[in-house]
C-alpha cells in the first residue's frame, strides 16, 4: 500500500447516501480518466440502500486504481467530504457527488494546471446539465466581489489538500451550499484559482436531487455563509443576516441573491416555474 499510495496525485472523495442508483456510472467516469496516478474514497454516509455493497463489489473487481470505502452515521455531504479529504493520499482533492459524471480529461487538465502553477491552488471548469435538462453551465469568476453574492463555481473543483487544511476543511452548518462557503473562505485567505473553459463536470439534474429540498432554506443559509465568513460583508450586512437568523425580516440582498439562484437553477426547464422576488 505504501507504493500505490506514493504515487497517488489525485484523490476523488466521493460522499455516498443511497446512491445504488447512480454510483456505479460515476465511478465509470472515474475509472477512464487519462490521468491513473488517482485514488478514489468512498465516504458511506449512513446509507440504507445497497450502495456500501456497490462500492465493495466494485472495489473487489480487481481495478488497478486504489478504492477505500469509509463508513459514519449520517452527518451531512460537509462531514462526509472532510472524513474523505483528510484520509486523502493525493495532494490534489476532487469532490465528487455520487450521481454526477466527470470528462475523461477532467483530472489530467485539472492536476496540470495545478502542476504548472503554485500559486494558483484551484481550479475549476464549466458544467454540462444532463437528464431533466440538457444546458451548458458557464462558471463565473472566482473573486470575492461576486462569490460573496453568487456562487460562481462548482462544487467539483480541484483544489489543493493544502488549502483546505489552511481553511479547516468544510463547515457543517451551511448543508447544501457547504461548497460555496468553502470558495469564500478560501477566496478570504488569498487562494487563487484558474477556470478551464470546458464543461468537464456532468452534472445530473433530477427530480430526487438534494438542491430540490433546499431550495426554500436559501436565505437562511446565505444569511449563515454571511455569519460564517463576516470579513468579507459590510458590518450592515452582517447585523442584518443576524437579526434574520433571529427571526427577523430577510433583508433585500438575500432576496435578491435567492431570486437569481433561482432563475438561474431553473433556466432550462420547460415549463419554466414561476418565482416571485
Amino acid at each position: 500500500m505504501a507504493s500505490r499510495s506514493s504515487s497517488v496525485k489525485v484523490s476523488v472523495v466521493i460522499p455516498c447516501y443511497n446512491s445504488s442508483a447512480f454510483l456505479t456510472e460515476t465511478v465509470q467516469s472515474v475509472l477512464a480518466q487519462t490521468l491513473r496516478s488517482f485514488e478514489v474514497i468512498f465516504v458511506d454516509d449512513g446509507s440504507q440502500d445497497e450502495t456500501r455493497t456497490i462500492v465493495q463489489s466494485m472495489m473487489g473487481a480487481g481495478s488497478t486504481c486504489p478504492m477505500r470505502l469509509l463508513c459514519q452515521q449520517r452527518s451531512g455531504v460537509a462531514a462526509a467530504r472532510n472524513r474523505g479529504i483528510a484520509k486523502a493520499h493525493g495532494r490534489y482533492i476532487l469532490p465528487l457527488d455520487a450521481d454526477d459524471l466527470i470528462g475523461p480529461t477532467m483530472l489530467e487538465e485539472c492536476a496540470c494546471v495545478l502542476d504548472a502553477e503554485p500559486e494558483v491552488s484551484v481550479v475549476y471548469t464549466d458544467r454540462q446539465d444532463f437528464g431533466d435538462v440538457d444546458q451548458v453551465w458557464t462558471a463565473g469568476r472566482y473573486e470575492l466581489d461576486h462569490l460573496k453574492y453568487f456562487n460562481q463555481i462548482a462544487y467539483c473543483s480541484m483544489f489543493r489538500k493544502s488549502m483546505w487544511e489552511q481553511v479547516g476543511g468544510y463547515r457543517v452548518n451551511v448543508t447544501g451550499f457547504d461548497d460555496w462557503d468553502f470558495w469564500i473562505a478560501s477566496a478570504l485567505l488569498g487562494f487563487r484559482a484558474s477556470h478551464v473553459a470546458k464543461p468537464l463536470l456532468k452534472h445530473r439534474r433530477h427530480s430526487a436531487s438534494f438542491m430540490w429540498r433546499i431550495l426554500d432554506q436559501y436565505e437562511r443559509l446565505l444569511a449563515q455563509i454571511v455569519l460564517n465568513n463576516p470579513e468579507a460583508y459590510s458590518n450592515a450586512e452582517v447585523e442584518m443576516a443576524t437579526e434574520f437568523m433571529r427571526g427577523g425580516e430577510s433583508p433585500s440582498f438575500l432576496k435578491v441573491s435567492s431570486f437569481v439562484f433561482a432563475e438561474r437553477y431553473f433556466e432550462g426547464y420547460i415549463p419554466k416555474p414561476v418565482l416571485k422576488p
